[in-house]
Protein backbone atom coordinates (compact mmCIF):
# COMPACT_ATOMS: atom_id res chain seq x y z
CA UNK A 1 0.00 0.00 0.00
CA UNK A 2 1.04 3.26 -0.81
CA UNK A 3 0.92 4.58 2.75
CA UNK A 4 3.59 2.25 3.82
CA UNK A 5 6.42 2.86 0.94
CA UNK A 6 8.43 5.65 -0.41
CA UNK A 7 5.15 6.92 -2.34
CA UNK A 8 3.28 8.34 0.64
CA UNK A 9 6.34 8.79 2.99
CA UNK A 10 0.98 8.23 1.64
CA UNK A 11 -0.88 18.40 3.86
CA UNK A 12 -3.48 30.87 10.16
CA UNK A 13 -0.63 31.83 8.83
CA UNK A 14 -0.66 32.30 4.84
CA UNK A 15 -0.82 29.34 3.00
CA UNK A 16 2.66 27.44 2.04
CA UNK A 17 1.14 25.56 -0.77
CA UNK A 18 2.50 22.09 -0.01
CA UNK A 19 1.01 19.15 1.51
CA UNK A 20 -0.99 17.56 -1.33
CA UNK A 21 -0.02 17.23 -4.46
CA UNK A 22 3.25 16.89 -2.34
CA UNK A 23 4.49 14.13 0.18
CA UNK A 24 6.35 16.91 2.39
CA UNK A 25 4.01 18.54 4.55
CA UNK A 26 3.73 22.13 5.74
CA UNK A 27 2.47 23.94 8.97
CA UNK A 28 -0.79 24.94 7.23
CA UNK A 29 -4.00 24.63 9.29
CA UNK A 30 -7.69 25.45 7.61
CA UNK A 31 -8.59 27.63 10.51
CA UNK A 32 -11.42 27.54 12.53
CA UNK A 33 -14.40 25.81 11.84
CA UNK A 34 -13.06 25.38 8.49
CA UNK A 35 -12.62 22.19 6.18
CA UNK A 36 -10.11 20.91 3.55
CA UNK A 37 -11.15 18.02 2.01
CA UNK A 38 -8.48 16.09 -0.79
CA UNK A 39 -9.87 13.47 -2.85
CA UNK A 40 -7.36 11.97 -5.24
CA UNK A 41 -5.75 9.17 -6.99
CA UNK A 42 -2.33 7.91 -5.97
CA UNK A 43 0.34 5.42 -7.59
CA UNK A 44 3.88 4.81 -8.19
CA UNK A 45 4.41 2.41 -11.29
CA UNK A 46 7.73 0.04 -11.45
CA UNK A 47 8.24 -2.30 -15.27
CA UNK A 48 6.42 -5.00 -13.66
CA UNK A 49 4.11 -3.73 -11.31
CA UNK A 50 1.68 -0.34 -10.04
CA UNK A 51 0.39 0.13 -6.75
CA UNK A 52 -2.84 2.70 -6.19
CA UNK A 53 -4.69 4.23 -3.78
CA UNK A 54 -7.98 5.39 -5.29
CA UNK A 55 -10.27 6.90 -4.20
CA UNK A 56 -7.96 8.19 -1.62
CA UNK A 57 -9.43 10.10 0.98
CA UNK A 58 -7.28 13.08 3.24
CA UNK A 59 -9.96 15.04 5.72
CA UNK A 60 -8.95 17.46 7.42
CA UNK A 61 -10.66 20.13 10.24
CA UNK A 62 -9.40 23.33 12.04
CA UNK A 63 -10.13 23.85 15.82
CA UNK A 64 -8.99 27.18 16.45
CA UNK A 65 -6.43 28.82 14.50
CA UNK A 66 -3.83 26.79 15.03
CA UNK A 67 -5.10 22.69 15.60
CA UNK A 68 -5.64 20.63 13.00
CA UNK A 69 -7.52 17.18 13.21
CA UNK A 70 -6.98 14.54 10.07
CA UNK A 71 -8.02 11.43 8.93
CA UNK A 72 -6.62 9.45 6.00
CA UNK A 73 -7.32 6.60 4.26
CA UNK A 74 -7.78 4.87 0.73
CA UNK A 75 -8.88 2.20 -1.54
CA UNK A 76 -5.67 0.21 -2.54
CA UNK A 77 -4.92 -1.45 -5.53
CA UNK A 78 -1.90 -3.94 -6.37
CA UNK A 79 -0.46 -5.32 -9.88
CA UNK A 80 2.23 -7.70 -11.06
CA UNK A 81 3.00 -8.96 -14.67
CA UNK A 82 0.68 -12.03 -15.30
CA UNK A 83 -1.24 -11.59 -11.70
CA UNK A 84 -4.62 -10.56 -11.49
CA UNK A 85 -5.08 -7.48 -9.60
CA UNK A 86 -6.02 -7.12 -5.83
CA UNK A 87 -7.52 -4.16 -3.93
CA UNK A 88 -8.86 -3.52 -0.32
CA UNK A 89 -8.76 -1.01 2.32
CA UNK A 90 -5.90 0.50 2.97
CA UNK A 91 -4.72 1.69 6.73
CA UNK A 92 -6.62 4.72 8.57
CA UNK A 93 -4.07 7.27 9.47
CA UNK A 94 -4.97 9.88 12.35
CA UNK A 95 -3.75 13.04 13.28
CA UNK A 96 -3.48 15.87 14.82
CA UNK A 97 -1.09 19.13 13.79
CA UNK A 98 -0.62 21.92 16.19
CA UNK A 99 1.39 25.05 14.48
CA UNK A 100 3.23 26.73 17.59
CA UNK A 101 5.25 29.42 15.84
CA UNK A 102 3.49 31.21 12.72
CA UNK A 103 5.46 33.44 10.59
CA UNK A 104 4.51 37.00 11.00
CA UNK A 105 5.22 37.04 14.69
CA UNK A 106 8.56 34.78 14.70
CA UNK A 107 9.35 34.46 11.32
CA UNK A 108 8.56 31.30 10.59
CA UNK A 109 6.12 28.31 10.72
CA UNK A 110 6.75 25.46 12.95
CA UNK A 111 4.80 22.76 13.77
CA UNK A 112 4.09 19.18 15.52
CA UNK A 113 1.88 16.86 14.31
CA UNK A 114 1.56 12.98 15.43
CA UNK A 115 -0.12 10.75 13.55
CA UNK A 116 -0.88 6.82 14.09
CA UNK A 117 -1.84 4.39 10.92
CA UNK A 118 -3.13 1.17 11.61
CA UNK A 119 -4.47 -1.49 9.28
CA UNK A 120 -7.76 -2.47 10.31
CA UNK A 121 -8.68 -5.08 7.40
CA UNK A 122 -7.47 -8.73 7.90
CA UNK A 123 -7.97 -8.81 3.85
CA UNK A 124 -5.86 -6.34 2.45
CA UNK A 125 -3.24 -7.40 5.07
CA UNK A 126 -3.25 -10.81 3.83
CA UNK A 127 -3.19 -9.62 -0.14
CA UNK A 128 0.25 -7.45 0.98
CA UNK A 129 -2.32 -4.18 0.31
CA UNK A 130 -1.41 -2.82 3.99
CA UNK A 131 1.19 -3.34 5.94
CA UNK A 132 0.79 -5.71 9.12
CA UNK A 133 1.73 -3.14 12.54
CA UNK A 134 1.24 -0.02 13.30
CA UNK A 135 3.37 3.30 12.84
CA UNK A 136 3.76 5.99 15.13
CA UNK A 137 4.97 9.38 13.68
CA UNK A 138 6.44 12.29 14.82
CA UNK A 139 6.79 14.81 11.83
CA UNK A 140 8.07 18.18 12.42
CA UNK A 141 7.31 21.16 9.61
CA UNK A 142 8.92 24.29 9.03
CA UNK A 143 8.11 26.76 6.08
CA UNK A 144 9.16 30.54 5.38
CA UNK A 145 8.21 32.90 2.78
CA UNK A 146 11.19 34.59 0.54
CA UNK A 147 9.26 37.03 -1.35
CA UNK A 148 6.74 35.08 -3.83
CA UNK A 149 8.42 31.95 -2.90
CA UNK A 150 8.07 29.35 -0.11
CA UNK A 151 10.54 26.89 0.84
CA UNK A 152 9.74 24.31 3.92
CA UNK A 153 11.02 21.55 5.36
CA UNK A 154 9.23 18.04 7.14
CA UNK A 155 11.37 15.81 9.11
CA UNK A 156 9.71 12.89 10.74
CA UNK A 157 10.89 10.16 13.30
CA UNK A 158 8.59 7.20 12.25
CA UNK A 159 7.83 4.46 14.83
CA UNK A 160 7.26 0.69 13.36
CA UNK A 161 6.05 -1.92 15.66
CA UNK A 162 8.22 -4.72 15.33
CA UNK A 163 9.91 -3.34 12.33
CA UNK A 164 12.81 -1.10 11.51
CA UNK A 165 12.08 2.54 12.44
CA UNK A 166 12.84 5.41 10.25
CA UNK A 167 14.04 8.58 9.39
CA UNK A 168 11.96 10.79 6.84
CA UNK A 169 12.86 14.16 5.28
CA UNK A 170 11.69 16.06 2.96
CA UNK A 171 11.95 19.68 1.30
CA UNK A 172 9.62 21.59 -0.99
CA UNK A 173 9.42 25.06 -2.62
CA UNK A 174 6.32 26.53 -4.40
CA UNK A 175 5.91 29.95 -6.23
CA UNK A 176 3.01 31.05 -7.74
CA UNK A 177 3.35 31.19 -11.51
CA UNK A 178 0.26 32.60 -12.88
CA UNK A 179 -3.46 33.66 -11.96
CA UNK A 180 -4.25 30.94 -9.33
CA UNK A 181 -1.61 28.59 -10.08
CA UNK A 182 1.08 27.76 -7.82
CA UNK A 183 3.90 25.70 -8.78
CA UNK A 184 5.70 23.06 -6.57
CA UNK A 185 8.87 20.75 -6.37
CA UNK A 186 10.28 18.69 -3.35
CA UNK A 187 12.42 15.94 -2.63
CA UNK A 188 11.71 13.19 0.07
CA UNK A 189 13.93 10.67 1.33
CA UNK A 190 13.09 7.75 3.95
CA UNK A 191 15.83 6.18 5.58
CA UNK A 192 15.32 3.31 7.64
CA UNK A 193 17.44 2.39 10.83
CA UNK A 194 20.09 -0.41 9.20
CA UNK A 195 18.32 -0.74 5.91
CA UNK A 196 17.96 0.98 2.71
CA UNK A 197 16.77 4.31 1.54
CA UNK A 198 13.98 5.63 -0.60
CA UNK A 199 14.21 9.22 -2.61
CA UNK A 200 11.55 10.86 -4.60
CA UNK A 201 11.38 13.97 -6.61
CA UNK A 202 8.32 15.27 -7.34
CA UNK A 203 7.03 18.66 -9.22
CA UNK A 204 3.73 19.89 -9.60
CA UNK A 205 1.07 22.64 -9.66
CA UNK A 206 -2.23 23.20 -7.80
CA UNK A 207 -5.22 25.49 -9.69
CA UNK A 208 -7.71 27.43 -7.88
CA UNK A 209 -11.30 27.17 -9.37
CA UNK A 210 -13.34 29.75 -7.33
CA UNK A 211 -13.14 29.61 -3.43
CA UNK A 212 -13.76 26.22 -2.88
CA UNK A 213 -12.52 24.14 -5.10
CA UNK A 214 -8.43 23.17 -6.21
CA UNK A 215 -7.21 21.13 -8.90
CA UNK A 216 -4.39 19.24 -7.60
CA UNK A 217 -1.56 17.20 -9.52
CA UNK A 218 2.30 15.88 -9.42
CA UNK A 219 4.35 14.11 -11.24
CA UNK A 220 7.83 12.49 -10.02
CA UNK A 221 10.59 9.61 -9.91
CA UNK A 222 11.95 8.00 -7.39
CA UNK A 223 15.78 8.02 -7.44
CA UNK A 224 17.06 6.31 -4.41
CA UNK A 225 15.32 2.49 -4.31
CA UNK A 226 13.18 1.03 -6.78
CA UNK A 227 13.00 2.97 -9.14
CA UNK A 228 9.30 4.10 -9.98
CA UNK A 229 7.21 6.56 -11.65
CA UNK A 230 5.26 8.27 -9.00
CA UNK A 231 2.02 10.79 -9.45
CA UNK A 232 -0.53 12.24 -7.96
CA UNK A 233 -4.07 13.56 -9.36
CA UNK A 234 -6.69 15.09 -7.18
CA UNK A 235 -9.19 17.83 -5.96
CA UNK A 236 -9.02 19.80 -2.49
CA UNK A 237 -12.15 21.05 -1.43
CA UNK A 238 -12.49 24.39 1.04
CA UNK A 239 -15.64 25.10 3.29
Amino acid sequence: MLAGSGLALCLACASAHSGPPLITNDPDTPGDGHWEINIAAIGAYAPSAWEASAPDFDINYGVGERTQLSVHVGEAHAGEDGAPVRSGIGPVELAVRYRFLDEDTAGVALALQPRWARSWSSAAIRKGLAPEHDEFGLPLQLARHFGETTLGLELSRNFLVDEPDEWQLGVFASRDCAEHVTCLAEVNSVHADGGGTETVVDVGATREIGEHLVLMGSLGRQIVGEKRTVYYLGVQLLR
